[in-house]
């Protein structure tokens, strides 16, 4: 019937032997060291992911922060343009003040000055007009 070899079961025992020293041996080391490395691997990508999302977040906190600062040097450069211009308009006015007085003591010191001008000059031609006389009723 069937007839066997013999050798040919010696090469499947052979085969098995081998294949159950491979797996023991060189295989299943081998498998273990390839799911160390893949866990250290996804191990280090999530790490890695880790530090992107915090690098992101500090980034975005960074850049708010550079916004509020921008917003608040603007708003204190528009608080101290609005100052100037007070301080401008006060002293424009109080410059504006300073010469209306001087120009009404100016006019007060003319009219004072021209009054005594006129009082003087009436003085003198009531003087004139008696010498006039007298040198008109003299010749």
């Amino acid at each position: 019937m069937i007839n066997v070899d013999l050798s040919f079961l010696v090469t499947v025992v052979y085969v098995i032997i081998l294949y159950i020293f491979l797996s023991r041996v060189f295989f299943g080391p081998m498998t273990q060291i390839l799911h160390k490395r893949r866990a250290l691997i996804e191990g280090r990508l999530e790490e890695a992911r880790t530090r992107m999302e915090q690098v992101e977040q500090r980034t975005a906190e960074y850049e708010q922060a550079l916004r509020t600062s921008r917003a608040e040097a603007y708003r204190l450069q528009e608080k101290e343009r609005e100052r100037a211009l007070t301080e401008k308009t006060e002293l424009i006015a109080r410059a504006k003040s300073e010469a209306d007085k001087a120009v009404q003591e100016g006019r007060a010191r003319l009219t004072a000055e021209a009054q005594a001008a006129r009082k003087k000059m009436e003085a003198e031609i009531d003087t004139l007009a008696s010498k006039l006389t007298t040198a008109i009723l003299r010749d």
